[in-house]
């Protein structure tokens, strides 16, 4: 495949560490690839929404019966509009430091190496986490396509592992945005039907809401952490994703477009969901289809999503590996390339056979990895970067990998008390040529291939740099605490319903109707004994 980039024969050559940006990039004089930029934001916009709206949706209404209507409104709502402001304060620190391509250059230039080893790994551990996640969908819509013979999870994954095999040798992404919408429509057009033809499908009648949440504290937060991992996204390539967009400055119009879109979605479809089955709405909801040809139509349309999904993220995650660019066609690339994908696949077979419950492991997920990535690392990077330490240049041009590591105090031995100790830097405040005083700023202009202006200075209002503080705060408690409700969950799930590589649910015609009679059965004699009850008690 041809580089979307321009070659230059005596130009440096980019490595091969950043998502999106391939390894025979031309690079500036200052280091950094020299990037087209052609994404519109409308474009982008469906992108993220590829990537956020998905396999999440699907688990959404058990978690809002979990919680009720009360609380699980506001998570909903909640986690959508945090994820929103986080995406913003990503965006605040791209605007400080646009030479960041990657969420580990950005914590290399704030934190240093080990600060970028750590954001590092827990990208790199989300992204893989996610694949497990993926291969179970994948394995799940198996068992639905055959309803008509019990299929176990073990073998149903094994063979969603061998058709995304082949797709995870795409190594180029090239333009991925035609895809996205697709991606998208599929996720929309499966919750229209799931909706439509749910009205033919008699709940339980056993079943029952509530406004409260009903059940403990374990449950509550891992249905807390099933609401993060389908509300969050759009941070682990973030910084990849504005090298690529035309006019950098218009990301914020994105969100105004994709938040109200998945309130909409993840919202709606909870809700009619709940309304009708009550506590006893499916884990996954593909299982509400009806056995007749909209259940092979939904579950194929979902299948394709999971896979440009799991194509998108299994690239994003390789490309840190690989030895060779993704755009070398030689058969070493390939099989470099090959022995990679084998390794994630493999890993995530065993991993999703493990915790095979979909909700459970998608709430430990969203819990311990997506609430690091949505309410730790982009409040960091901005507080991080109000103090940020000048260098010896006033004017400060680009970080390359040639440029001489950043000065810090000697004081800046952990991010803000909340990694470690932290005792303020004095921010050395000095006028720029050309542009106001401030930590670190720039008045140097835009390099070749940059289109987004630089600030002059890093500071942040001090409303804001509270606003910090207080997120820091609370993801400091939030993360522990909902990762330890989600799994204690897990293990005890993982004890008595699944065991690891357990057969796991039976989703066949024959299964689904034995329980739809046993329920009908208990619920005759619920009436029965409530019928002699007032019987014994008399007019």
């Amino acid at each position: 495949a041809a580089s979307a980039y321009p070659r230059d024969p005596t130009a440096k050559m980019g490595s091969e560490k950043d998502p999106l940006i391939p390894k025979d990039v031309a690079l500036t004089d200052s280091g950094r690839p020299v990037v087209k930029r052609s994404v519109h934001w409308a474009l982008l916009s469906f992108l993220i929404l590829g990537e956020i709206a998905g396999q999440g949706v699907f688990a959404l209404p058990l978690h809002l019966g979990r919680l009720g209507w009360f609380a699980g409104t506001l998570t909903c709502f909640g986690t959508l509009a945090v994820n929103n402001i986080s995406l913003r304060i990503m965006y605040a620190t791209h605007t400080r430091f646009p030479e960041a391509k990657s969420q580990g250059e950005a914590a290399g230039i704030l934190f240093g190496p080990v600060g970028q080893g750590f954001i590092r790994a827990v990208v790199h551990l989300y992204l893989f986490t996610i694949q497990s996640a993926y291969l179970n969908s994948l394995g799940r819509t198996i068992m639905n396509e055959f309803y008509g013979t019990r299929v176990c999870l073990p073998l149903a994954t094994g063979i969603a592992a061998l058709i995304v095999f082949p797709f995870a040798q795409l190594r180029s992404y090239g333009d991925i945005t035609g895809i996205s919408i697709a991606s998208f429509g599929a996720v929309v057009a499966v919750v229209a039907l799931i909706v439509g033809k749910s009205r033919a499908v008699e709940p339980d009648p056993l079943a029952s809401t509530s406004f409260w949440p009903p059940l403990g504290l374990t449950d509550s937060l891992t249905s807390v952490g099933g609401f993060f991992f389908a509300s969050g996204g759009g941070q682990c390539a973030f910084f990849e994703y504005l090298s690529e967009m035309s006019r950098p400055e218009d990301y914020p119009k994105t969100l105004w477009l994709t938040t109200p879109a998945l309130f909409a979605l993840y919202y709606g479809t909870a809700a009619a969901m709940y309304a009708r089955f009550g506590d006893k709405v499916p884990g996954f909801l593909l299982d509400i289809l009806p056995f007749d040809a909209s259940r092979l139509v939904g579950n194929t349309l979902f299948f394709f999503h999971i896979i440009v999904s799991f194509v998108i993220l299994n690239s994003a995650l390789l490309r840190a590996y690989a030895r060779y660019s993704v755009t070398d066609s030689s058969t070493a690339a390939r099989r470099d390339w090959a022995g990679l994908s084998a390794a994630v696949v493999l890993g995530a077979y065993v991993l999703t056979n493990t915790v095979s419950l979909f909700e459970d492991l998608t709430a430990a997920i969203g819990s311990l990895f997506v609430a690091t990535t949505v309410l730790l690392i982009p409040p960091a990077y901005l507080y991080a970067a109000h103090w940020f330490g000048r260098r010896a240049d006033p004017e400060r041009g680009a970080v390359s990998s040639e440029s001489p590591p950043v000065k810090r105090s000697p004081s800046l031995k952990k991010l803000g008390g909340f990694i470690g100790k932290f005792s303020p830097m004095k921010k050395g405040r000095k006028e720029t040529p050309g542009g106001d005083a401030g930590g670190g700023g720039s008045s140097g202009g835009s390099t070749p291939g940059e289109s987004t202006p630089r600030r002059t200075g890093f500071e942040v209002h001090w409303s804001v740099l509270w606003s910090l503080r207080v997120m820091l705060a609370v993801a400091v408690v939030a993360v522990p605490v909902l990762s330890w409700g989600s799994l204690v969950r897990l293990v005890q799930d993982m004890a008595t319903l699944a065991p690891p590589f357990s057969c796991g649910p039976c989703v066949t015609k024959e299964c689904i109707e034995n329980e739809r009679a046993e329920s009908a059965m208990a619920y005759l004699g619920l009436l029965e004994r409530r019928v002699r009850g007032a019987a014994l008690r008399g007019p």
